[in-house]
Formats: C-alpha cells, structure tokens, sequence
C-alpha cells in the first residue's frame, strides 16, 4: 500500500504547527511597539505528472512554510505625550548598538536615558541598546545649558538617526523587536530627510481580527491533516492484518 498520502499529511501536520507558532508569536506582540507581524507562505514539497486528456498536469505532494514574510506596512501612529517617544515613519528604522557590540535597527521608539560611567548621559532603550545618530556614532544627551538638567529636545530630536533600507523585507529578525542587515536587504543607509516625530509611537501592526481567522484556518487544516494520517494508519492495519 502506497504510503504517499501518509505522508503528504504527516508534512502538513508539521508545517500548519509551525504556521501556527508563527499566528502566536503574532498575537503575542499585540501590544509591542514597533512589532511587524509575520505571515508563512506555503509551497509543495514534491509535483508528480499525469497525463490526462493527452495534457500533462502536475499534482503536488504534501507542503511545507516554503518562507515567512514580514508586513512592513506603516502601523497606526499613536501620541503618548512622553518627549523621549518617536515614530520612524514608512520603512524608516532606528540603529541601535546592543550591550554585545552589534549593531541592530528597530521601529520601536520608546528612550530612555542612561549615565555612563564617566557621567555622560547617553540615549538607550529599554534593553539598554545605545540609540545611534546619523553617523553611527551615539548620542550624548544635549541640555539646554551646561548647569541646566533641562534637555534640549529639538536638537535630540535632530541628533536621532532614522535609517532605509534598499529592501526591508530581506531583514533578519533577532528577537528583543531588533532586525539585522542581510545580503538581500542590503546595507543600512542614513536618511536625514526620512520622517520621524516626536511624543508618538508606532503601534504593532498584527490585527488580532485577521490572527485570529488565521488560529482557525490553521487548526481546522491540522485537524483535517491529523485525521488523513490515523485512517492511513488505520487502513495499514487492516491490511497487514488481511495478510496474515
């Protein structure tokens, strides 16, 4: 007995579990900010060809995540009221330099200030990342006088470096809501003239109306999935059993 169904199933059992984990950590990040929601894309794993009616036609063979898709599309932009909120507007970026040395980028534009060990008062995330200028360099918070706490906002918010990319969606997503340059999204580019406003945040982009549809689409695949392979396992039985 041909066990190509079996496994075009137990395939789709594996990978809808994945499409799964993907929708989770989608709605896990509701209410990240910053946070782009990902979508899986499906393929087939392996085509066979019949001829039918003298045309050949291809049949596909149980399926895989052949990729997964980041949405880059601008998120509702909401006002806070805090001066050390910003919004990287469209496909503009915030550079970040980690604790462990690595240059990062983010859309999540929550500051905060930190004092270094020599007294300077640096501008950081809630990671403790240090928020880059323009020329990759990071910024010493600017006062309105030497004897004065008081910051200068308008000149921070000059100094804040927004970034682009060639092609955003070639990013690598390295947790803590940080993206990495790839070949295929290409080097890191300062923007001066890129848009970026202060005392707002960008929200997450997942809508929990379309994750939720998808929890549904995918359990409902699993299951279905799930079924074909205990029948298979079912029928095998029998048939073993007819042979003895």
């Amino acid at each position: 007995m041909g066990k190509i169904g079996y496994y075009s199933a137990a395939s789709a059992v594996i990978h809808f579990q994945m499409a799964m984990d993907i929708t989770g950590n989608n709605l896990a990040n509701v209410n990240t900010n910053g946070f782009k929601a990902s979508r899986p894309s499906f393929a087939d794993l392996i085509y066979t060809e019949r001829n039918n009616d003298n045309e050949e036609t291809q049949f596909g063979h149980g399926m895989r995540v052949q990729k997964t898709d980041m949405m880059f599309e601008q998120s509702q932009i909401r006002s806070t009221g805090r001066m050390l909120d910003f919004a990287a507007l469209d496909e503009g970026f915030f550079a970040c330099a980690t604790p462990e040395g690595i240059t990062t980028y983010t859309k999540d534009g929550a500051f905060y200030m930190t004092q270094t060990q020599e007294g300077v008062w640096e501008l950081c995330n809630e990671y403790g990342a240090f928020i880059l200028d323009y020329d990759g360099n990071r910024i010493t918070i600017p006062f309105v006088d030497e004897d004065s706490q008081e910051i200068d906002y308008p000149a921070l918010t000059e100094m804040i470096g927004v970034y682009r990319f060639d092609n955003p969606y070639g990013l690598d997503q390295i947790g803590d809501n940080y993206f990495v340059a790839t070949n295929s999204s290409g080097e890191a580019q300062a923007d001066p003239l890129a848009s970026k406003k202060e005392g707002y945040l960008e929200a997450s982009s997942t809508s929990v109306a379309n994750e939720m549809s998808k929890v549904i689409e995918y359990q409902r695949a699993y299951q279905l999935n799930i079924n074909m392979v205990k029948t298979h396992d079912e029928l095998q039985s029998i048939v073993n059993n007819l042979r003895n």
